[in-house]
């Protein structure tokens, strides 16, 4: 199910979507900047401590006149 401007609400959405290609980039994009920016550190999990899950969220950017930007 896609919203009001044909956005995915999860991943497989995406990836089945007419813009997966589009999707990827985006994504692959923001991974490269929370590397880039040291966003994060991977460390071996604690025994008492749970894993943060977190999730994509797919928006559309648009201007000032409502169409989509690239």
């Amino acid at each position: 199910m896609l919203l009001d401007h044909d956005e995915p609400t999860n991943y497989e959405e995406a990836m089945m979507s007419p813009d997966s290609d589009r999707w990827l980039k985006a994504m692959r994009s923001e991974i490269e900047s929370m590397y880039v920016n040291k966003v994060w550190t991977l460390v071996d999990l604690p025994d008492d401590r749970q894993v943060i899950e977190n999730k994509w969220i797919f928006e559309r950017k648009t201007d000032a006149n409502s169409s989509v930007t690239i």
